[in-house]
Order: C-alpha cells, then sequence, then structure tokens
C-alpha cells in the first residue's frame, strides 16, 4: 500500500504542518529519524547549542543535548503564524535538569521559558533556517547559565497574560523606514510610546526586522490580558500619538499588525516591559 502525499491548500498550511511535526516528533520524543526528512542537509540554526557543527548534524547535536540535560524536555507551541517561507511560532520550554548541559553538574532546577522562534523553508517545504528569541537565554539564565545568555536577567512571564506574535512583509528598501521609527519610539517619542502600550493593555512588546533572501519581514510580539480588547482599544484610539504611529506603520507597509489577525538574524529593534508598578491592575494603573 502506498502513502499519498498530502494536497496541501497553501504553502503556510504545509509549511506549519512541518513545524508541528518537529516537535511533536523530534524535539518532544526524540525521534531524530525525521530530520533528514523535514531540514535541509545545510540548514543554518542561528541558535543552536554551542559546540553545535552545521547542518543536520548540528541540529540533531542540540535537541539531543536537550533532552541529556531535561530528560523531560517539552516544548509547547502556544501560537502559530506562516507568510510565504516563513513561519514564527511564540513558545514555551519546560524541563527539570538532571542531566549534563555543556559541562555543567544536574542542579535540579525546574525551568519554564518563554520566546518566539521563526524559520525558513525552502520551496520544498524542507528547513533552511532558524532563529529565536528569548527562549534559550532565558533557559540559560534560569540554570544561572547566563554567560550563556544573549540578554542577561531573563523575564519572568506575569501569569494570566497571553502573548501574541505576528509578522507583517517589508517590501525591499523598507526595513530601513522601520528602523527610524523603532529609533524615534526610543528617542523623543518614547514617553508616548510608554503611554500608549500602557493604555492598550500591553505589558511586554518586541518589534523586530528579520532578514531573510529575497524579502525582510517585521515580527511583532505583544503580551497582554486581553489581546480581543487589546486590538479594540489600538484601532478605535484616537490619540494623537497612536493616530500617527498607525500613520507611520501604515505608510511602511500597507498593513497594521495591532488590528487583527495577520498574515499572521538579530538588527536594530525595540523591546520594551512596562515597569512592576504599572501593571495592568496595579493601583497606579492608569486605566
Amino acid at each position: 500500500m502506498t502513502t499519498s502525499t498530502p494536497a496541501w491548500k497553501s504553502t503556510e498550511e504545509r509549511n506549519k504542518a512541518t513545524i508541528r511535526r518537529v516537535f511533536a516528533e523530534f524535539v518532544n520524543r526524540g525521534d531524530a529519524s525525521v530530520v533528514d526528512e523535514l531540514y535541509r542537509p545545510d540548514v543554518v540554526d542561528h541558535a543552536g547549542l554551542p559546540g553545535a557543527p552545521e547542518g543536520t548534524a548540528g541540529v540533531k547535536y542540540t535537541i539531543a543535548g536537550l533532552r541529556e540535560a531535561f530528560p523531560d524536555f517539552h516544548v509547547t507551541i502556544e501560537d502559530i503564524s506562516a507568510h510565504d517561507d516563513m513561519v514564527v511560532i511564540h513558545n514555551t520550554w519546560r524541563g527539570t535538569h538532571q542531566g549534563e548541559l555543556l559541562g555543567m553538574a544536574p542542579t535540579g532546577r525546574v525551568f519554564r521559558s518563554v520566546g518566539v522562534v521563526l524559520w525558513r523553508l525552502d520551496e520544498e517545504g524542507r528547513i533552511a533556517e532558524r532563529w529565536e528569541h528569548g527562549v534559550a537565554s532565558n533557559m540559560f539564565a534560569a540554570l544561572g547559565m547566563r554567560m550563556l545568555a544573549p540578554r542577561k536577567g531573563g523575564r519572568r512571564t506575569v501569569p494570566g497574560v497571553r502573548s501574541v506574535t505576528r509578522t507583517v512583509p517589508l517590501e525591499d528598501g523598507r526595513a530601513a523606514a522601520w528602523h527610524r521609527l523603532t529609533a524615534e519610539l526610543l528617542g523623543p517619542r518614547r514617553r508616548e510610546y510608554e503611554a500608549s502600550r500602557r493604555r492598550l493593555g500591553i505589558t511586554h512588546e518586541v518589534l523586530r526586522v528579520a532578514s531573510r533572501p529575497g524579502q525582510d519581514l517585521v515580527i511583532v510580539h505583544f503580551e497582554t490580558e486581553d489581546p480581543e480588547r487589546t486590538r479594540k482599544r489600538w484601532t478605535e484610539s484616537t490619540h494623537p500619538f497612536d493616530r500617527w504611529l498607525r500613520e507611520q506603520v501604515l505608510d511602511i507597509h500597507d498593513e497594521d499588525p495591532w488590528a487583527g489577525p495577520a498574515t499572521s538574524t538579530e538588527s536594530a529593534g525595540l523591546t520594551w516591559t512596562t515597569p512592576p508598578r504599572l501593571t495592568p491592575g496595579s493601583s497606579q494603573d492608569p486605566r
């Protein structure tokens, strides 16, 4: 009996199914036999464990190392979106440090780490590149291995907060416009930007440009107690700053990643977290 190949409705659906298989079969169950099927031999993993070799051997090395260090290692996909050959997930890593990790003896510590992972697949649907933001660095920080964390001093997720990750394509030459916008938000308009995020109920936000062959993407990741309420506040806001920011974003690429379900390398970007005294529900919450 022959097994037929699924007839996917779109490239995006095929690619999302591939990434789900990576976690279900390889990462969470340890079946490395699927790597040669799902990955290109020359895959580039920009976030493998230190010392990982190139190509699929490095992919296997990284997951084997994590599963040896954390026998109960498990990754949950919280949200997944795709555009053309790119897939973006928000995920949660969990595990108990019961084995050696990069020369560090077991500590018995239990960790939970959240972050964003970006994948690029080729025309045949095989994984060609992988980037991640926050997950590994938070894991290393939780284990006291901060020297391996690109961003020191990991951040705890507020209970009850939901994460939203969306991607928006950038036309040629528009990445520079995003960099100029985030520089303005970090500089002369920072106070207005922070006040805007508090009005919307956003407690943490990351705006990043992901460079890839052919076309760049903007990744918008934010955390809020109620994504629909945040979307409604944003789209209905008449505040001068919110109107200005919407105009800037739409001028760059004709899509608003905060407005609803979106076509949803490290670079200069913007990361913002509300100070603890201004988290929603506190006595100083301006809502």
